[in-house]
């Protein structure tokens, strides 16, 4: 039996499961006072999307409860996958568990199968079930999140982070321990755009990044050129198509398609923990070599559109100037002729830019960044920030801001420093793991005398002195100090 009842036994038998598993443990962290007098949150976290709620459920289950988490998004809208997102199925195949944190009963395959469906029937998952799992997710596993609250701003200081936060209820300013920052693959990055399409970017203008909001029926009948040659540019041009296009060029300086997908080849356990473990220049090397390759897009993206007759290619194709054109929003000069469209949509994906989002712009100048440290971290890997081993923002040697060490980056600009544990589905729990145990022994350090204290105030007898009727050698329950 599946559907409600099924989910409803599955249900049932995860919370037997974290009854077992003494989940959630106590909270062990003693309270501090904030600079307003308030009990400060230990963490806060901001983006309540797949990285997010993995990361709030692993504190939890290490007994750190007194967690602020929220997004700007509406609840169920968190993420790309209802948004931006225009593939049809996931890129990762079913069999990885995802946010799961070793809990069999928390799987995608476990509610997908408790709902009657045939496991070995499905093929990928598709988009829009998966961001119907991730809100099942976060039910099961208790998280608390405040949506639609924008973060404004996160001032990290010697002894707390000031995070200013606007919402529905209007301006509030929480004091926290750590913040954990899971904004997602955008979060310390920006739209990489070609730069004879800068002038025609932003609203009313005719050229619009794949991460944006576009209305695809409003596309019927028009021309529209899609940029770049990756998994998001495909998926823009089906949309496009799928909505009606008249016409829709797929537009890429390459002069070939690219066939591998390299990034596979680093999804096993030893990889995951090892590669935080690099030199600094082996970092840098192994996924440079990535890159230099070029990420093949999806056979399934391929497959949409491939033989589609509205679908024009252009390979080899770099645009070297732009310009409003007669009957035409935007005509794009390229080495391989014009082309003139209604929408160019950029599938270029992001830059990382730790100056992007506007809650941490103030901190940009003092994050030390790979290019700091690593002469050779060229390009946009040299913007990336060189993090600690927890995550955490480092300073440069000349900062002026106390505390980055306080901010924790679990997004997708962690990967140069610790790979791929906060930006994708394989590893994410190994990555929300190790930042929930670097959070609780950093926690437990700076409160090392609080947790001396109870140690030598500990005075429970284990033994009653019943036991051993007529022994008189009891020693005395007063501990030593």
């Amino acid at each position: 039996m599946g559907g409600a009842d099924g989910l409803e036994r599955l249900e049932v038998s995860l919370a037997r499961d974290f009854e077992r598993l003494n989940h959630p443990p106590a909270d062990w962290v003693p309270p501090r006072p904030g600079p307003d007098g308030r009990r400060m949150v230990d963490v806060a976290i901001t983006g309540a999307g797949m990285c997010g709620l993995a990361a709030a459920f692993a504190l939890r289950r290490l007994g750190v409860s007194n967690l602020r988490h929220v997004d700007r998004s509406p609840e169920g809208r968190e993420g790309p996958w209802l948004t931006c997102a225009r593939m049809e199925t996931l890129r990762s195949p079913k069999h990885l568990t995802g946010p799961v944190l070793g809990i069999a009963g928390l799987t995608f395959r476990a509610w997908w199968m408790a709902q009657g469906h045939d496991w070995d029937a499905l093929g990928r998952i598709p988009r829009t079930v998966w961001a119907d799992y991730l809100g099942w997710y976060r039910r099961v596993t208790g998280a608390k999140v405040g949506n639609e609250v924008e973060v404004v701003s996160v001032e990290p200081g010697p002894a707390a982070v000031r995070v200013r936060l606007d919402g529905a209820d209007g301006a509030e300013t929480v004091h926290a321990r750590r913040v954990v920052l899971a904004t997602g693959r955008e979060g310390q990055a920006a739209p990489r755009v070609p730069e004879p399409l800068a002038p025609f970017l932003g609203p009313g203008e005719p050229v619009r990044h794949g991460s944006e909001d576009i209305d695809f029926a409003a596309l019927a009948g028009r021309r529209v050129a899609v940029v770049g040659l990756a998994a998001t540019a495909f998926d823009n041009a089906a949309a496009a198509l799928e909505a009606g296009a008249a016409e829709v060029f797929l537009v890429g300086r390459a002069p070939a398609l690219p066939r591998l997908n390299k990034m596979k080849q680093t999804v096993y356990p030893g990889f995951t923990h090892g590669f935080p473990e690099l030199p600094d220049r082996e970092k840098l090397r192994l996924l440079d070599h990535v890159m230099r390759c070029r990420i093949a897009p999806p056979r399934d993206s391929v497959l949409r559109i491939s033989s589609h007759p509205r679908l024009r290619l252009r390979l080899g194709a770099e645009i070297t100037g732009a310009a409003r054109g007669e009957g035409a929003a935007i005509r794009l000069e390229t080495t391989k002729g014009a082309i003139a469209a209604d929408l160019v949509i950029l599938g270029t994906g992001f830059a990382f830019d730790l100056g992007a989002p506007s809650e941490i712009a103030d901190l940009a100048p003092d994050i030390l960044r790979w290019r700091d440290r690593v002469p050779e971290a060229a390009g946009e890997w040299g913007e990336c920030p060189y993090l600690g081993p927890d995550f955490a923002f480092r300073p440069r040697p000349a900062a002026r801001v106390e505390g980055l060490d306080r901010v924790h980056c679990f997004t997708h600009a962690a990967q140069l420093t610790l790979g791929n544990l906060a930006n994708d589905i394989p590893a994410v729990s190994e990555g929300a793991e190790r930042l929930a145990r670097a959070i609780a022994a950093s926690l437990f350090v700076e409160d090392r005398d609080h947790h001396r204290r109870c140690l030598e105030d500990y005075a429970e007898p284990e033994l009653h002195g019943d036991e051993w009727p007529g022994l008189a050698a009891w020693s005395p329950c007063v501990p030593p100090r």
